[in-house]
């Protein structure tokens, strides 16, 4: 498994990208940005076409220049545009790359396999961060096949936070689907660790720990039935650190 503390930032957030809400969470990450590149994402919501990606990927810009730096979009709408060298190639070299809001299955799927999906996993070994919000999630989550099926099934999440897999948007599944709560946690399967995370809020891996970042709750399953609650400014120490297996090693150069 790639040690923990070799990783970058990892954000798993409820809601709120591109807004104040989010202030915290993105100085912080801005502080430790060493002068690379902030880009955006908005693969997860290209089923709703150009001109709600361009709404993002503006907000998004807009956002930053409040934050005194600079950010760019990366257009990826499908499979094929994940997997154009032109892509990859910013993705490795960026500081911080967000994924804005959608359908976190689709930019799974857009992304499994590819070379961005690639760039972005390296990048975020050598310290870049990666956040998400809601469908942004889509490359953070742990993967969470429907069990009711049998056979292989496309990704709902590419797993850069694996054993973990946050539920968005908590305080409102809660109070108006908590069959989605049940369900979620009642399919993790051995090792993996729900936490529900409020709207305005994140759960950040960082420093060798969880902490939660923003303005309300994120809560984390032990059990269907066992439940912890953490606030901004806590420490969640009994969520794992990221679990990833180590990149293939490169090859023997032969020898002369």
């Amino acid at each position: 498994m790639a040690a923990a503390t070799d990783l970058g930032p990892l954000v798993l957030a409820g809601s709120g990208e591109y807004t104040p809400t989010m202030d915290i969470v993105d100085r912080y990450l801005v502080e430790r940005l060493e002068g690379r590149a902030v880009l955006l994402i908005a693969t997860a919501c290209a089923p709703e076409g150009d001109d709600v990606m361009t709404r993002w990927e503006e907000m998004g810009m807009a956002h930053f220049q409040r934050q005194g730096v600079s950010a760019e979009a990366v257009r990826i709408r499908d499979r094929a545009e994940a997997d154009l060298a032109e892509h990859a190639d910013r993705i490795a070299e960026a500081g911080i790359v967000w994924f804005s809001g959608g359908r976190a299955a689709y930019l799974a799927q857009a992304f499994v396999g590819t070379g961005a999906w690639q760039a972005l996993e390296a990048a975020n070994r050598r310290g870049a961060a990666v956040a998400g919000s809601s469908g942004g999630l889509g490359v953070l989550n742990q993967d969470l096949p429907d069990a009711t099926i049998e056979g292989p099934q496309p990704p709902t999440g590419l797993g850069l936070a694996a054993p973990v897999r946050v539920m968005a948007h908590f305080d409102r599944m809660e109070a108006r689907r908590p069959e989605m709560v049940e369900r979620t946690v009642a399919g993790l399967a051995a090792g993996q660790m729900a936490v529900g995370v409020d709207e305005d809020t994140a759960i950040v891996w960082t420093e060798s720990a969880w902490q939660v970042m923003g303005h309300k709750r994120a809560v984390v399953y032990r059990s269907t039935t066992e439940r912890l609650i953490f606030r901004p400014g806590d420490q969640i120490d009994i969520l794992p650190p990221p679990l990833r297996a180590a990149p293939p090693a490169a090859p023997e150069s032969p020898r002369s």
